[in-house]
């Protein structure tokens, strides 16, 4: 098949010993720009390399051709069955390499200063605070983090905010991440590398032969496959008690809908009609989480996230009152 090696020019360093040996062995090279560093070297070490003019043939197993991160090409070719190469980035198949081309190197150069910089202030010529840390010091950070993300997309700042509140997330993870590789346990690789297989593993509509024909059909498969992962001895096992109430809720409803609560609309709605009446007469804690518990059964079907439509409505009051 053709070798479709994604490196822009910039990138030239980047390429990696598999990638070199690879285009020394082909016939003839071909460059989308006809600037690219590599021609020349390529051309010293005796490989005819220079700009094409006319579409690869992916099954070309003479050729290779080296195209920029956002070629319109890559993509196109790792359909019709070309190899598909972006440096030290390893992929099930040729179409995932080639829908990550555009970002692979630069991400995976960009990931490993943040794991580099951890490192050292984590190490012995680092810094004081960051040495003293502990996953329970951290917690705090990293519920701040996770909310000031949701801020950002509450306010429609999905920008300059929004790239900076995610990295000061990020920052969490690479920090627990670090932790944990002090004491021996795991690093940020371990931690990406798991979250790889996962995603892999539910997604066989994707990388595997299982068909489907909707989301609902995805989630379905997604919910199998997670329970069959986690064995739980109970529908409501590792639900996390510290959720805020709403998502809570939420999520011990949606566990019990897979093992038979599953109430009609109308029902739900009955209920929920119930519960206000109750509270009117009864205006105590107890009626009043009845009600929320309701609405949220209301809401879960339709596909509402309680959480955020009582954080859309109260910004909406909060702008408005102001």
């Amino acid at each position: 098949m053709l070798l479709v090696v994604v490196l822009a020019p910039d990138e030239s360093g980047s390429i990696t010993l598999d990638e070199w040996d690879a285009l020394l062995e082909r016939d003839q090279v071909l460059f989308e720009r006809g600037d690219h560093p590599l021609i020349a070297r390529l051309v010293a070490a005796g490989v005819h390399a220079g700009v094409f003019d006319d579409e690869p043939d992916p099954h070309d197993v003479r050729r290779a051709v080296v195209t920029d991160p956002d070629s319109v090409r890559v993509i196109e070719l790792a359909r019709k069955g070309a190899a598909i190469s972006c440096g030290v980035v390893t992929t099930p198949d040729p179409l995932t390499a080639a829908h990550g081309a555009s970002f692979a190197r630069r991400s995976a150069a960009s990931l490993g200063r943040l794991a580099s910089v951890m490192g050292r202030l984590r190490g012995s010529d680092g810094c004081p605070w960051d040495q003293e840390q502990t996953h329970e010091s951290l917690r705090p950070h990293l519920v701040e983090e996770a909310y000031e993300v949701l801020d950002a997309i509450d306010r429609g700042s999905l920008t300059d905010d929004l790239e900076e509140e995610l990295g000061d997330l990020l920052l969490q993870v690479y920090f627990h991440a670090q932790l944990a590789s002090d004491d021996g346990r795991f690093d940020v690789a371990a931690v990406a590398d798991r979250l790889v297989a996962k995603l892999l593993h539910r997604h066989p509509h994707v990388f595997g032969d299982i068909a489907v024909e909707s989301s609902a059909d995805v989630l379905r498969n997604w919910e199998s496959i997670k329970e069959a992962e986690k064995n739980r001895s109970g529908p409501f096992e590792d639900v996390p008690a510290g959720l805020p109430a709403l998502l809570y809720s939420y999520k011990i409803q949606k566990r019990a809908a897979g093992v038979g609560f599953q109430p009609s609309e109308e029902e739900a709605l009955g209920r929920l009609s119930q519960a206000v009446a109750e509270l009117a007469s009864d205006p105590g804690s107890d009626s009043f989480g009845t009600v929320l518990f309701w609405l949220v059964a209301v809401a879960r079907p339709r596909g509402i996230d309680p959480e955020g439509a009582l954080r859309a409505a109260t910004v909406r009051f909060r702008d408005s009152f102001a």
